[in-house]
């Protein structure tokens, strides 16, 4: 489970959003990072990349890679994000994590597994009333359903003892690389897209009454790992701050930092669509004592940083200075 004396962890979706979060978080830790996924030209410069699609690859074919590499820890970062069809997300989410699990199941030994889900697989939860460890998951659309059934898969793998697994559901996560079908995602392809045509951005969203629980992704990633070194398994930790921000003050905030003129109007949301599609409720929080107690975690970012960070990696990569 080392390679050149070091520890491997292999990071399933490891060059998607979360995905190369997570195998930073890994690779400042000294670990050996292997990343799978389909894209070979996505792949990250601190990481061995091993191409392979979950979905469409025999089982077989995902346990031989696992064999091959001995990881000491597999997470679960992969799958299509909300915004896709429920046939893409009950593949992408639930088909290939039933795959990874058979795939670990024959193994001769026993890698940690972190599977990364979301706060969604709760679904809307009444005001001032935060998230905790027993609070029954009822998630509102096809989105939260599939990434509880995929969790439930694995604790119920871990529980009948046929593998040692913990599930980390995120929050609201922002910084680098933020996906474009997110509320903070679309604002910022906006701004992106009118610094670059020397325009003001127009904005028209859906009213932003919501207050959610946000953390910087970079937080996440170091929860994740915090995740495979703590001796829990069979268990679901909720990841995120216990508090509240409004969407209205971060979607200000990024259009003051981009310094980009902008027109903001809130319409119904038949017309600017949905704050967060699928994320449900206008407040939701967690409860962070869980994430302390259990994995020795709490968010330790400003997102000021990670909003900031975000929009000035846009620019970078645009090479438009």
């Amino acid at each position: 489970m080392t390679h050149g004396g070091r520890r491997t962890v292999v990071v399933l979706g490891g060059t998607g959003w979360v995905g190369r979060h997570v195998s930073a978080s890994f690779a400042a830790e000294g670990y050996d990072v292997v990343t799978v996924a389909r894209d070979p030209g996505k792949r990250l410069p601190y990481a061995r990349f091993v191409p392979l699609d979950l979905t469409a690859e025999p089982v077989e074919r995902i346990a031989e890679t696992l064999r091959a590499e001995r990881p000491a820890v597999v997470v679960n970062a992969a799958g299509r994000p909300w915004g896709s069809s429920e046939e893409v997300m009950r593949t992408s989410l639930l088909e290939l994590a039933e795959r990874v699990l058979t795939a670990l199941a024959s193994l001769p030994f026993r890698p940690r597994f972190v599977q990364v889900g979301t706060v969604m697989e709760y679904g809307p939860t009444a005001p001032g009333v935060p998230i905790g460890e027993h609070t029954e998951p009822r998630p509102a659309g096809p989105y939260g359903e599939i990434k509880l059934a995929a969790s439930t898969a694995v604790l119920e793998a871990a529980r009948a003892g046929r593998l040692d697994a913990v599930v980390v559901r995120l929050v609201n996560v922002a910084g680098p690389g933020t996906a474009p079908a997110s509320l903070l995602g679309r604002v910022l392809e906006e701004l992106l897209a009118a610094r670059a045509e020397s325009r003001e951005a127009e904005l028209v969203l859906a009213p932003l009454r919501a207050e959610r629980d946000y953390i910087d992704i970079r937080d996440a990633g170091d929860a994740v790992l915090a995740a495979a070194h703590a001796t829990v398994g069979g268990r679901a930790v909720n990841i995120g701050s216990g508090s509240t921000v409004p969407v209205c003050r971060l979607v200000r905030r990024l259009i003051a930092v981009s310094g980009v003129p902008t027109r903001l109007e809130e319409r119904a949301p038949d017309v600017g669509g949905p704050v967060s599609p699928g994320a449900g409720g206008d407040w939701l929080a967690i409860d962070p004592e869980p994430a302390r107690l259990h994995l020795g975690w709490k968010a330790q970012r400003p997102l000021e940083g990670a909003l900031s960070d975000d929009w000035h990696d846009r620019v970078r990569r645009s090479g438009r200075p």
